[in-house]
């Protein structure tokens, strides 16, 4: 029996590269039966003729294919080392080495046939599998190389930035065949004729814009850009908040109901953790000092002997006893916040990984949102965010932040950390938000940063 389990487990083993490579083979059909079927032997999103909801459908579908392609090739390379295939020798025939396990030579004559037909259709799989594959690499190296995000040029010319969905259905340029061409379309070798043009391009844009308008299908067009700012924007908002509550409701459910018994549960078997540190120790003896101070000074108000007698040092006995629950449970306490925290930061995680099409539409929204803005309304944002992290007030702010920090997680508030912390962090802040300006904003909106200025005067 055991026998027989290890020869089934030594032939999956070696049946891994050929499953890796078919599991491949097959997601490249897939990709290729959608662009047979919708984009008439194209790309997948390289024509107009889809809505907003079908192209992000059968985006979705292509980054799911290319990673399972992705992943079962990896597979297929590191499994290949562990489990031999078909060798071609170098005039395309198949060559049978003899396995040094078993010491048993292969008959080439009766297996070279059967094993050049493998061989054969190992390479036809992976050639296509690179044929499909191959032009959405070179789309996303193009995507890669682009100097400049489209919605920040669009906004600061005046038009809506585009949706992630409608940059996927746009037809892709060509990429160049020829050192000619290159020179042709690179942006540096280009003469400054081809860049500028006889006419200003705002006049051209007018134009296209009043053509547009005057088009029989501009009505439809314009119902379809509302319908399409109004599933973005429902997208964006559901997406936000999501983020928002759902690691706020992680975190005080695991809190209430996951961590917080099971933290006091250890604690009645082992009540070491409640062991208070130095910084709790030193506030408790503080405390404790100026209990006892309280008590000698109303006998003193009384005319009573200053030596302490039973009653009051069952008070004082009373309130270590005291002490001693308040900072263990404080102890208690940040343990279960920390436990909380770092699983609601994990369901965060999780969001942002799952939702990488939603981010998209998110930041496509909130570009929107901010160019959408008048320059006087960006500057007094500017400078409300900055007076708050980095003005003059900002450290009376910092330090309420930090303190509050401190007793979420149950440990002491240590000053000297916390004025290195202000003294420090909001100085870096400063200093890379100038930056921002000088490198950023002042390039994609020059008159908000001109109007950012003049409010600082």
């Amino acid at each position: 029996m055991g026998e027989s389990v290890f020869s089934r487990l030594r032939q999956w083993v070696s049946n891994t590269p050929l499953r890796s490579l078919e599991q491949a083979y097959e997601a490249a059909l897939r990709i290729k039966a959608i662009e047979d079927q919708h984009f008439h032997g194209g790309s997948i999103g390289s024509d107009g003729e889809h809505g907003q909801n079908v192209s992000r459908y059968f985006q979705i579908q292509l980054r799911r294919q290319l990673s399972q392609i992705e992943l079962r090739l990896a597979e297929f390379r590191a499994s290949s080392t562990f489990s031999r295939l078909p060798d071609l020798s170098p005039n395309g025939q198949v060559t049978n080495a003899s396995s040094s396990s078993d010491g048993a030579a292969v008959d080439a004559e009766s297996n070279g046939k059967g094993r050049q037909g493998q061989e054969l259709s190992i390479l036809e799989k992976l050639q296509l599998i690179d044929q499909v594959t191959s032009r959405y690499k070179r789309s996303a190296d193009r995507r890669k190389a682009k100097p400049a995000p489209p919605s920040a040029a669009a906004a600061e010319n005046g038009e809506t930035p585009l949706s992630p969905e409608a940059n996927s259905s746009s037809p892709a340029k060509p990429a160049p065949n020829a050192p000619g061409e290159a020179s042709k379309t690179g942006n540096g070798n280009a003469p400054v004729a081809s860049k500028t043009g006889i006419l200003p391009r705002s006049i051209l844009r007018t134009a296209s814009q009043i053509r547009r308008e005057l088009s029989s299908q501009a009505e439809e067009e314009l119902i379809r850009d509302y319908r399409n700012a109004r599933t973005r924007t429902l997208v964006s908002v559901r997406f936000l908040l999501l983020l928002a509550i759902l690691p706020l409701l992680t975190q005080i459910l695991a809190k209430n109901f996951l961590f917080g018994p099971l933290v006091d549960h250890l604690q009645q078997r082992d009540p070491t953790i409640t062991t208070l540190s130095s910084e709790f120790q030193e506030k408790a003896l503080s405390e404790f000092e100026l209990f006892r101070e309280k008590i000698e000074f109303e006998r003193a108000l009384h005319h009573q002997p200053p030596e302490l007698d039973l009653e009051a040092e069952d008070q004082l006995s009373a309130k270590a006893e005291e002490l001693l629950q308040k900072y263990g449970r404080k102890n208690l306490e940040g343990i279960k916040n920390v436990l909380a925290d770092l699983l609601s930061l994990v369901v965060f995680g999780w969001l942002i990984f799952i939702g990488r099409e939603e981010i998209e539409v998110l930041k496509s929204f909130l570009d929107r949102l901010i160019y959408g803005l008048s320059d006087s309304a960006k500057a007094f944002i500017i400078i409300l965010f900055t007076d708050i992290f980095v003005g003059y007030h900002s450290p009376h702010g910092w330090e309420v932040l930090l303190s509050n920090l401190a007793a979420h997680l149950g440990v002491p508030e240590n000053r000297d950390l916390v004025y290195g912390f202000i003294a420090t962090f909001p100085v870096f802040l400063d200093t890379v938000f100038k930056y921002w300006i000088f490198r950023y904003l002042n390039r994609v909106s020059p008159s908000s940063v001109a109007t950012y200025r003049a409010m600082n005067d």
